[in-house]
């Protein structure tokens, strides 16, 4: 959508006594015509503008936390055109012209305040966008605004980077605004060397930031650029968004294409930033959008009418003419086209991928499944036991057919450390009241009551296999065993695993062969399920890094489960389950006789 059919439609407004144009309509207007699907565009900028338009909704509520200024957002709109365009303008001093697109962004970013304090809402901006596409204009706009006209006198900015020769890229950028704008250098009595910046009108300044994080304590900072988030070092990031603390409106902002290695900070950040806008967690001072190809687009990748989806600055900075070269070499290197992908289609190159497509997962659900309907049915279950304060799962399998059919049961203890994690309190808490989720007593995981609550669910039913897997499972398979349920255990390993992971990933992809009862901690969990494969193309099913808080319990139960029943339909259950080593066979009393 062109800036010049924004500025046909819409009426200039007047801003300190000037004409300028009516930036957040049109933001609003063009969110609309993305929810509206007239222009071209991609899910996940459908959901982001969605929650923009929901936000303005909220913000007229007359209690609500934040308001919508949009004297702020006009304000920081009218800023960024006063800059010259240092890098692919046309003229002596071309200034930048916002595109309708990028006056959303800024006034998503500016626009909304907090109702008792004025301060701007949001803190923590990632704009996940493919190259060629106004970053380092817009992240040099957004810099230099935040740091001198948001009232912080003293305002430390930082270029956090993966390599000083990443973190130039912007700063180069803002080192031309510098040299073309006089007026600018003069008015806020800029400074600057190779490595930092200053402005003496405000006290602010902006430095370049890559040594390591144990270096980096003490810092203060109001504004921190992430370059390239993907390529980032996490202990760096954590030390600065911890640093941040202190500041009364701080903001940290990344504008990144995706990464080389789908592990790591930036991955997990990006797969965050995904679920923040299907609605799966929670993170109300965070504006994202997402520009990347969908599964339908990955055969059409060279073609104009795709690529205009998820390069929303198409024909303004990216030029289609300049990219036949590029697409050429793509078409004939396998090499040019994986970075084809990850920079154009901003396509994460995966080192370990999802298995389980969220989308495809909640096609198989329906929450009238009932066990009940399943007693004469030879039923598995499968048992994740988690360490100490996490959540517990457990599935119960059931064949009919050639379709499989899921049901599953979560157990997390009353006061785990989840409930005091902003990213995911209230969709826990809102999991127990919608009976997704079961809370038991006290800080620490009670086998008990969960050895309970899976007795009392497969009442009735025809237990042909009962799946543990290493950890904590010798209480619950030896209560099991003595209830008279087989029992066996099986070894979280590539090996042990893959066959019971490569049926339920194949199965997922058709509803008349899966079917589950929709509960929703289930789709979270499968969508945190990445695969890691050795040599032999074994896959181990795993979260993205060890210590994320990104559970996979339900999954883990699930491929356990199934694990059980195609051991049993291959006729070597038995041989499957695990009587526990006597060590008095090789030492102690034994041993020495």
């Amino acid at each position: 959508m062109s800036r010049a059919v924004a500025d046909r439609s819409f009426n200039a407004t007047e801003h300190k006594g000037e004409k300028c144009p009516d930036y957040p309509r049109i933001a609003e207007w063009y969110c609309h015509a993305v929810c509206d699907e007239r222009i071209p565009t991609t899910d996940l900028e459908v959901l982001a503008c969605r929650r923009y338009l929901h936000m303005l909704q909220e913000a007229k509520k007359p209690r609500g936390e934040f308001i919508f200024s949009a004297e702020h957002a006009i304000d920081a709109c009218a800023f960024m055109e006063e800059l010259p365009v240092v890098k692919g303008g046309e003229g002596d001093d071309p200034r930048i012209i916002l595109a309708p697109v990028q006056m959303w962004w800024i006034c998503a970013i500016f626009g909304f305040r907090e109702r008792a304090t004025g301060l701007r809402w949001v803190r923590t901006v990632d704009l996940w966008i493919p190259r060629k596409n106004g970053k380092s204009t817009i992240a040099t706009g957004v810099v230099f605004y935040a740091l001198n006209f948001e009232g912080e006198r003293g305002a430390d900015g930082y270029i956090s980077a993966g390599s000083e020769k990443q973190a130039d890229i912007p700063y180069e950028v803002m080192r031309g605004v510098v040299d073309v704008d006089a007026e600018l250098k003069a008015h806020l009595r800029i400074d600057y060397t190779l490595q930092r910046m200053d402005f003496g009108a405000t006290g602010a300044k902006i430095e370049i930031l890559t040594s390591r994080a144990k270096n980096q304590d003490g810092l203060n900072p109001h504004v921190v650029l992430a370059e390239e988030l993907h390529a980032q070092n996490d202990g760096q990031i954590g030390v600065l968004k911890t640093a941040m603390g202190s500041r009364k409106s701080p903001l940290f902002i990344s504008i990144s294409t995706a990464g080389r290695e789908a592990l790591g900070g930036g991955f997990t950040t990006y797969r965050d930033d995904e679920r923040l806008l299907r609605g799966e967690v929670k993170s109300p001072r965070r504006f994202t959008v997402i520009y990347a190809a969908e599964k339908e687009d990955e055969d059409h990748l060279f073609e104009s009418r795709v690529l205009e989806k998820f390069n929303p600055l198409w024909g303004v900075s990216l030029n289609p003419v300049s990219m036949e070269e590029e697409i050429a070499q793509a078409r004939i290197s396998e090499t040019k086209l994986i970075e084809y992908r990850r920079t154009r289609a901003n396509m994460w190159n995966r080192a370990a991928g999802a298995l389980f497509s969220t989308d495809q997962w909640n096609r198989c659900g329906d929450k009238r499944l009932d066990l009940a309907v399943l007693k004469g049915f030879p039923i598995y279950v499968g048992v994740d036991l988690a360490s100490h304060t996490d959540l517990c799962a457990a599935c119960f399998v059931t064949r009919v057919d050639d379709c499989l059919y899921l049901h599953f049961r979560y157990w997390l203890p009353e006061q785990s450390p989840r409930f005091k994690d902003e990213r995911y309190a209230e969709m826990f808490a809102k999991w127990v009241r919608d009976g997704h989720l079961t809370l038991t007593k006290g800080s620490h995981v009670d086998h008990e009551k969960i050895l309970g609550d899976i007795l009392q669910t497969i009442e009735g039913h025809i237990v042909v296999g009962f799946a543990c897997d290493d950890w904590q499972a010798d209480y619950m398979m030896g209560q099991t065993e003595k209830r008279g349920y087989p029992t066996f255990r099986v070894r979280k390993s590539a090996r042990d695993l893959t066959r019971a992971t490569d049926d339920l990933v194949a199965r997922h992809r058709d509803a008349k062969r899966l079917q589950h009862d929709d509960n929703p901690v289930s789709a979270w969990c499968a969508g945190n399920v990445v695969g890691f494969y050795d040599h032999n193309d074994n896959v181990l099913p795993r979260k993205e890094e060890k210590g994320s808080k990104q559970s996979i319990d339900g999954m883990d139960a699930a491929i356990l489960a199934n694990a059980a029943r195609l051991h049993d339909e291959a006729g070597i259950l038995d041989a499957a389950k695990t009587e526990p080593e006597n060590p008095y066979l090789h030492r102690g009393l034994l041993g020495a006789a």
